[in-house]
């Protein structure tokens, strides 16, 4: 085990006395014994840990400073599928192990608005919410965004991003530049054979990121690469040859059916990339990120009762349909944590900073989100796919109704129980128009590129 993952493993171990409101997945998280002394336990403590503006400190910060960075956007990954079985056949097996050897955050929603998939790659980059109703690639990609590209470059990292559709879908060739990505990979890179109407399939998205990364490896090169994978869009249509779950009768050649053949074939080629970066020694030096970027299920299309009886899981619109997971993790890392934190997708970034060792206060670096290591109690806004001022709050959501507050309602997150009283939830209700009204003034804000700083696609 290399000198970062060791490192790592102690300040797991010391975080976990912290974070009271973790949840054990099965036997003790990690393995090896904590420091000999009291004071050897005090003095690692101190060394991955910062103090924020209240004098306080903050679990985990630095715990992977120095390690590479690789996201991986997984296409229409509701929550729900996770853990969820046909016929004793898990859906999701990769993931399922991965979530019990990392830190698995089950309480994430979705906050993206017209862009759906680049708004995604918009907010978990940035920490910024989407103004709803024009994709941020379209309306912002001609300006000069802070990002977490650019956060990690003052550290020597370089960025690459990769895509097998056109970068100019949904005008990604703007985006990337616009975020600080130092290059894209995009169609012309992978093989013409298609596997959907998008592309060539994830594991070619995988294979061919595995080469890049590999020469970065080889390099001593500090990296962070983002892959946007597209095997599990709609309609899910996916090769005869690659359905590798068997369904019963009822599901067989359904839609709810053929997402299920998608997103387990999706867990396979997931499956295929992290054994690569385990043969490679890439693994071992690497935080690794997997999330959701939105929902699969159209709600006209799918009725809760019919997927909790397919699934045999609980099914609740629109919270099942929103939510969507988060998990991370780290080097050397061997048993996981449930982290039941609510969040968004705006809360990748300021984690990840405080994983890495970035002070964003100190940085002056303006997030909407939140570092769910150390938050005790986050409010999450949406807008575009529930009204204006909707939003998520420690085991609520609330939906404003159409005169706002006073009709509007709320759902518990646990139970999906209607909550009667609203009264406390009011002076949310406003602190989240405020926030996003901040968030589209400060994007707007923002100055524009030169004509001549671009990125473009190199051998």
């Amino acid at each position: 085990m290399g000198k970062s993952a060791g490192n790592i493993l102690a300040v797991l171990v010391l975080g976990a006395s912290l974070l009271y409101w973790f949840h054990t997945v099965g036997e003790p998280w990690l393995r090896p014994s904590p420091p000999a002394s009291q004071s050897e336990w005090v003095q690692a403590l101190n060394q991955h840990r910062s103090l924020d503006e209240n004098g306080k400190g903050k679990v985990f910060f630095g715990a992977a400073k120095g390690c590479n960075l690789i996201m991986i956007q997984l296409e229409s990954l509701q929550n729900f599928m996770l853990y969820a079985s046909i016929q004793g056949q898990q859906v999701t097996p990769v993931l399922n192990r991965l979530a019990r050897e990392s830190l698995y955050f089950p309480y994430i929603f979705q906050q993206i608005g017209r862009g759906n998939t680049s708004d995604a790659e918009f907010i978990s980059n940035t920490s910024l919410y989407p103004i709803g109703g024009k994709a941020m690639s379209e309306a912002f990609g001609d300006r000069i965004i802070p990002s977490l590209p650019r956060l990690l470059k003052t550290s020597g990292y370089t960025s690459r991003t990769f895509h097998v559709n056109e970068a100019s879908f949904w005008n990604r060739d703007e985006l990337y530049p616009a975020l600080g990505f130092d290059q894209y990979y995009d169609k012309p890179y992978f093989p013409a054979t298609s596997f959907n109407h998008f592309g060539a399939s994830d594991e070619e998205l995988f294979r061919v990121g595995i080469q890049k990364i590999r020469s970065f490896r080889e390099r001593g090169q500090k990296f962070y690469t983002q892959f946007v994978t597209v095997s599990s869009h709609s309609p899910f249509v996916i090769p005869k040859k690659m359905k590798r779950i068997k369904l019963t009768k009822d599901l067989d050649k359904t839609r709810l059916g053929d997402y299920i053949h998608a997103i387990h074939y999706a867990d396979y080629a997931l499956g295929t990339f992290i054994e690569q970066l385990k043969r490679s020694g890439v693994w071992d030096e690497s935080v690794v990120v997997v999330y959701g970027d939105h929902f699969g299920l159209n709600r006209q299309l799918h009725k809760p009762e019919e997927v909790s009886k397919a699934l045999g899981v609980p099914y609740h619109e629109p919270i099942s349909r929103l939510n969507v997971p988060l998990i991370i993790h780290l080097p050397g890392q061997e048993q996981g944590r449930v982290i039941e934190r609510t969040g968004g997708q705006m809360d990748i970034l300021p984690t990840l900073a405080n994983l890495m060792g970035i002070d964003l206060v100190q940085r002056k670096f303006t997030v909407f989100g939140q570092d769910l290591l150390n938050v005790k109690h986050h409010l999450v806004g949406g807008r575009y796919y529930l009204p204006e001022g909707s939003f998520f709050k420690n085991e609520v959501l609330f939906i404003p109704g159409k005169n706002g507050f006073r009709d509007g309602r709320a759902v518990s997150l646990r139970t999906f129980q209607a909550i009667e009283d609203r009264t406390s939830l009011k002076e949310d209700y406003e602190s989240v128009l405020r926030l996003l009204k901040q968030s589209d003034s400060f994007v707007k804000q923002l100055p524009r590129r030169s004509e001549n700083i671009a990125i473009h696609r190199t051998p």
